[in-house]
C-alpha cells in the first residue's frame, strides 16, 4: 500500500497519509509563516516562540529538579524498641503516617497496630486504623509517598493476635518499631 489517498470528493485530490502496518494515518506537519505562506518547522527552521513573562527573581531551577538535602523539615521519627500492647501516643494532633521499618525478634508472629486518635489506645477497645502482621523473626517495610492521613492523631501498639480488640501482649522487647510520620 502507499503513502496518500485520493479523496473521493473532486478528482485528483490527495489526503497526506503515511502507511503504517497496512493502514493510512493522517500525516500532519507543523508549519509556521505569516497569513498565506507556511514553511515546515524543521531543525534548520525551528519553531519561533516567544516568552510571555519573565521567571521570578531567586534561585529558580529550570531544567532536572532534584530533591535538595536538608538538615531540617523532614519526616519525625517514632522509635521503640520494645513496643508492646500498652498503648503508646506518636502524635497528639492530625498527622499523616509515611512509611515504617517493623522488626521482630520474637519466634511467633506479632501485630503492629496504628490507630487515629490524639491520645494513648486501649487494647481491648479502641479500633485500629491499620493492623500490620510482622511475622516471626522477619522485618516488615513500607514507604508511602503521600502519607497515609490520621485525623486525630496518631497512636501505636503491638499484640500477639490480629482481632481489632485483642489485648495479648507479644514477646517481651521482640518488637522493634520505626515510624515515620509528619
Amino acid at each position: 500500500m502507499s503513502d496518500n489517498i485520493t479523496l473521493p470528493q473532486g478528482a485528483g485530490t490527495l489526503l497526506a497519509t503515511d502507511e503504517i502496518l497496512g493502514v493510512h494515518v493522517l500525516r500532519a506537519k507543523v508549519q509556521a509563516g505569516a497569513d498565506g505562506t507556511a514553511v515546515d518547522v524543521s531543525q534548520n527552521n525551528p519553531l519561533p516562540v516567544g516568552l510571555v513573562g519573565s521567571l521570578p527573581a531567586g534561585a529558580n531551577t529550570v531544567g532536572a529538579v532534584h530533591v535538595k538535602p536538608a538538615t531540617a523539615g523532614g519526616l519525625s521519627i517514632y522509635h521503640n524498641i520494645g513496643l508492646s500492647n500498652s498503648g503508646q501516643n506518636v502524635k497528639s494532633s492530625a498527622g499523616q503516617v509515611f512509611g515504617w521499618h517493623l522488626a521482630n525478634t520474637g519466634s511467633s508472629a506479632a501485630f503492629v497496630k496504628l490507630y487515629d486518635m490524639a491520645g494513648t489506645p486501649t487494647m481491648s477497645s479502641d479500633v485500629p486504623a491499620v493492623t500490620l502482621c510482622v511475622p516471626a523473626g522477619q522485618v516488615t517495610s513500607a514507604e508511602h509517598t503521600n502519607g497515609l492521613a490520621f485525623t486525630n492523631g496518631i497512636a501505636i501498639a503491638a499484640t500477639a493476635g490480629s482481632a481489632d480488640n485483642n489485648n495479648s501482649a507479644p514477646g517481651l522487647n521482640t518488637m522493634v518499631v520505626n515510624v515515620f510520620y509528619k
